[in-house]
């Protein structure tokens, strides 16, 4: 069996408690067992003034939540940094539809928000440049400049490859090695008439000698002899400024040429891009930083014009390493649009149903080629917050937890307001990394929280910077009140859902049934429950019951199907305890009497369901001088809150029996055959008749079961579960009782709790379940025994006769007298005995 927790209770707000209808001295009127009328209150067909949901519209209105509803009016209303909104609630009470709702009708309201493009700095080339442009204006400009790109590798080609272009190249290409032979030719001459030729090497002119008309080669002029090598030599010294005077002058003329076909080229260039990228500068002229860029293209496009021609020769299988920029030299021109509004209506709404980091705050993409990451600035991606800027951001709590360094990353953001894009993997490096560092755009950005008070209280508490930065808090409550409006309010959410998810009508019976459903989500008769996806579960599931029997619309009948069938499907370890218990693996009795023994109750809370159960509760007295001893708490298994009730019963026991000498008693309290954690108070009512039962000597009827808080001073505090405690108690009774009646005691406050099914109604009924509200230890205890116990206040000095604190306080003064006359006795041997010796 899985691992459960049990509870005596769940702790309620408390009510006024009811003071005892008598005052000390007089009779005690014990209550009567409630009606029927009392333990469920039917919702009235008299409200509805249509015959079925067919007649009511859809409706979209926010159901009694005044108070969230106006914290975030105003936190939508205020657009100063620090006032995003944490939406607290238990889960399913609409609390993301409503912003859902809100969110549409403020962004209608409001601007639509800039673009957000990334270009290419070419002054830094690490830090791509972010630049705001109005909405739609991102993709403009980036097919401006796609369009330029694919124009220039067009238009540049085709101009260097003209016929005007090549025929003025070539000419003074020429020209310029005219120039350069005549000068070689008047080398040659000079270099002959002093016994040389000359010849033109990768490594320059060499000039060789020449004897009787032939050229030495260099083992022929190693033969020479010292004069003639000298001779050689000497002419050669006066040769050697003359060839280095011929190789300055080539080289002026290269550089002249290479200078007059790089001008050529400029010219043609300037005026391609100037008439192609122009239009685009005069277009974009008043924004300053889109038109410091377009320079910053066009200076770059001038001195890199070859770019544009494309050489097939240099796609060889070095450029497949090449950085991005280098494979595709044009990217440096391309705009990556980053953020862009084109088609948003007003301000943007983004609900992150996935919020990883990436996803949050964006990423820098990569591509692996040949083992190698690489990436540049068009492969920057926007996360959630940054498509939300200027608008909202609307986040679950739960989900940013569960990845490492969000919490932490959305709060950097939101204190500095600047949506930085960072590789998450760099956070945790120790080594530093060279990458790209792209400029954070800044933020306006409303984040709207959604959680649960848990989280909240955790997140104020521990993390000093949440309420600098959600400042406003917007609580949903889990009821609302129950009167025509709210139950007409429930009408039109049916018939909204009926609409929505295309189910049967329902009549006013089938809606009563539902809005009666709605109280006992709350447990009070007086509340009806927000957590409208139950509800809406719950028009589903009765729509699949009416069509399997083949009617047209939804009826009471049908509601209360759909709910029992639920409660089958998930209230299997329920009946499983009831197994036990029928055959007797769980040891319990509701029919007869015992001294010191009573019927509890407890509720298991399994999550998606709950349900009560009989606890036996059994007390036993012993000499020993201990008080009362829980068993429970000796076993590690009580919690603090069962803990205190323990004490509680204690304090109101020494205060009553032992107000001048101690209680001389130990009085031990256990759940029986009970193996899991015990928390919670609602039990102190039974321990406490258990422990003056046993003290008395007055058995307990075991037809009746008991729950009740208590305070010092006897009376009873409301508890909670209190239907799903009847119910289990029912059920037992139901199982295994003999008596034909049965009887349960709850706090008279829980009253208004009761929303009990229809089974334990009829029982009611018949006069064979009874329900007693009680207000003081006095009515659990003579309703549980049928004697009165005879408590009238912390101040009595005296019981009244034939009462159990009479019979109680006997005792312990009987008690008191046999010890006193045992320690004399004592006392008196001690004496005799020390007489004696002293005689010896």
């Amino acid at each position: 069996m899985a691992k459960k927790q049990q509870r005596a209770a769940s702790r309620r707000s408390p009510s006024t408690v009811k003071k005892p209808n008598t005052k000390p001295g007089s009779k005690w009127a014990l209550p009567k067992p409630l009606a029927t009328r009392q333990t469920y209150l039917r919702c009235p067909t008299s409200l509805f003034k249509f015959k079925d949901t067919t007649h009511l519209g859809k409706s979209h209105d926010i159901i009694s939540q005044d108070r969230a509803v106006g914290a975030i009016n105003m936190g939508l209303g205020i657009r100063k940094p620090g006032y995003n909104i944490y939406v607290a609630g238990i889960q399913g009470t609409g609390k993301t539809s409503v912003i859902r709702s809100f969110l549409e009708k403020w962004s209608s309201d409001s601007p639509k928000p800039s673009d957000w493009i990334y270009v290419y700095d070419f002054e830094d080339t690490e830090t791509p440049k972010a630049i705001s442009m109005p909405a739609g204006e991102g993709r403009k400009f980036k097919k401006r400049m796609d369009a330029l790109v694919k124009q220039l590798r067009e238009l540049v080609p085709n101009a260097l490859q003209s016929e005007d272009y090549e025929n003025a190249v070539n000419a003074y290409v020429s020209a310029s090695n005219e120039r350069k032979a005549k000068l070689y030719a008047d080398l040659e001459r000079l270099a002959k008439s002093m016994d040389f030729i000359i010849k033109s090497t990768r490594m320059g002119i060499e000039t060789i000698p020449v004897v009787d008309g032939r050229s030495l080669t260099e083992k022929e002029y190693g033969k020479l002899g010292d004069t003639d090598r000298e001779v050689i030599e000497d002419k050669r010294s006066q040769l050697e400024p003359e060839v280095l005077d011929f190789a300055r002058k080539v080289r002026a003329i290269e550089q002249e040429t290479s200078g007059f076909v790089e001008s050529l080229r400029s010219d043609l260039g300037l005026q391609l891009v100037a008439r192609e990228l122009d239009p685009i500068c005069e277009e974009y002229k008043d924004h300053a930083l889109i038109a410091a860029h377009l320079q910053a293209v066009k200076a770059h496009i001038l001195e890199n014009l070859l770019d544009f021609v494309d050489s097939e020769e240099g796609e060889g299988e070095g450029s497949h390493h090449a950085m991005p920029e280098e494979r595709d030299p044009h990217v440096k021109y391309k705009v990556n649009v980053f953020v862009d509004n084109t088609n948003v209506q007003g301000a943007p709404v983004i609900i992150e149903s996935n919020p990883t980091y990436y996803n949050l705050f964006g990423r820098i993409e990569k591509n692996v080629e040949h083992g190698m990451y690489l990436t540049d600035f068009t492969m920057i991606k926007a996360g959630a917050i940054h498509r939300a800027n200027g608008g909202y951001l609307v986040l679950n709590a739960m989900d940013i937890f569960k990845t490492q360094s969000i919490w932490d990353t959305l709060k950097r953001a939101l204190k500095n307001r600047l949506g930085f894009i960072e590789d998450m993997g760099e956070q945790y490096s120790l080594l530093p990394t060279s990458g790209l560092r792209p400029v954070p755009i800044p933020l306006d950005v409303k984040v709207i929280l959604i959680g649960n008070d848990e989280i909240y209280h955790i997140l104020h508490d521990g993390d000093e910077d949440f309420h600098k930065i959600f400042k406003i808090k917007a609580d949903f409550d889990h009821r609302m009140p129950r009167d025509a409006e709210t139950v007409n309010a429930y009408a039109g959410f049916i018939a909204t859902r009926t609409q929505v998810e295309h189910l049967l009508p329902f009549n006013a019976e089938g809606i009563a049934a539902v809005v009666e459903f709605g109280s006992r989500l709350v447990e009070d008769q007086r509340y009806l429950s927000t957590q409208f996806a139950e509800i809406k579960d719950l028009s589903i599931e009765s729509d699949y019951v009416a069509r399997g029997e083949g009617a047209k619309e939804v009826t009471r009948g049908h509601v209360e199907k759909a709910l029992n069938l639920k409660f089958h499907r998930v209230n299997l370890v329920e009946q499983q305890l009831l197994d036990m218990v029928r055959h007797e693996d769980v040891l319990l009795s509701v029919d007869g009497e015992r001294i010191g023994q009573v019927n509890g109750l407890a509720v298991y809370d399994l999550g998606d369901y709950s349900f009560g159960k009989i606890g036996r509760i059994t007390c036993s007295i012993s000499s020993a001088d201990k008080g009362v001893l829980n068993i429970e708490r000796a076993s590690k298994l009580s919690g603090k809150i069962h803990d205190k009730g323990i004490h509680i019963l204690s304090g109101f026991l020494n205060a009553l029996l032992a107000k001048e000498h101690d209680l001389g008693l130990a009085a031990s309290v256990c759940f029986e055959q009970s193996y899991g954690l015990i928390d919670g108070d609602s039990a102190t009512v039974a321990e406490l008749v258990a422990i003056l039962s046993a003290l008395s000597n007055t058995p307990v009827r075991q037809s009746v079961a008991m729950t009740g808080s208590l305070n010092q001073f006897g009376d009873v505090q409301p508890i909670g579960g209190v239907n799903e405690k009847i119910e289990g108690y029912f059920k037992t009774c139901r199982l295994i009782g003999k008596s034909g009646r049965n009887d349960v005691l709850i706090p008279v406050q829980n009253v208004p709790n009761l929303m009990l099914h229809g089974d334990v109604r009829a029982a009611i009924d018949s006069g064979k379940f009874r329900i007693f509200p009680i207000t003081s230890i006095n009515d659990a205890f003579e309703l549980a025994t049928g004697v009165p116990l005879g408590f009238t206040g912390m101040q009595q000095d005296s019981y009244p006769a034939k009462s159990a604190l009479e019979a109680i306080h006997k005792r312990l003064e009987d008690l008191r007298e046999r010890r006193q006359a045992e320690r004399s006795k004592a006392k008196g041997s001690s004496k005799a005995s020390s007489s004696k010796a002293k005689a010896t």
